[in-house]
């Protein structure tokens, strides 16, 4: 059996669980760098994303968007450059 390389093995597992992984930029409306190809469970498509047509921020439901401003602000004055 060849052995797959780390980073195809890594997508192979998040693509095949529930989990999305989103990285995004730390700018206004957190615009994605990357999501993986399962985010089609959510109706969405990579490039909805990629392309800067959907930000992250457009899919957290209006009430929970102040909090996770607030999250985002925090970890960032903390110096925290990954949170989940």
């Amino acid at each position: 059996m060849a052995k797959l390389d780390v980073k195809t093995e890594l997508e192979s597992v998040i693509n095949n669980s529930p989990a999305v992984v989103f990285l995004c930029k730390t700018e206004q409306g957190w615009p994605v760098e990357f999501v993986s190809e399962n985010v089609v469970k959510l109706g969405y498509s990579v490039e909805d994303f990629e392309s800067g047509c959907i930000k992250y921020a457009d899919i957290i439901h209006p009430r929970d968007l102040g909090y996770v401003n607030s999250e985002v602000v925090k970890n960032s004055e903390e110096g925290n450059t990954e949170y989940t």
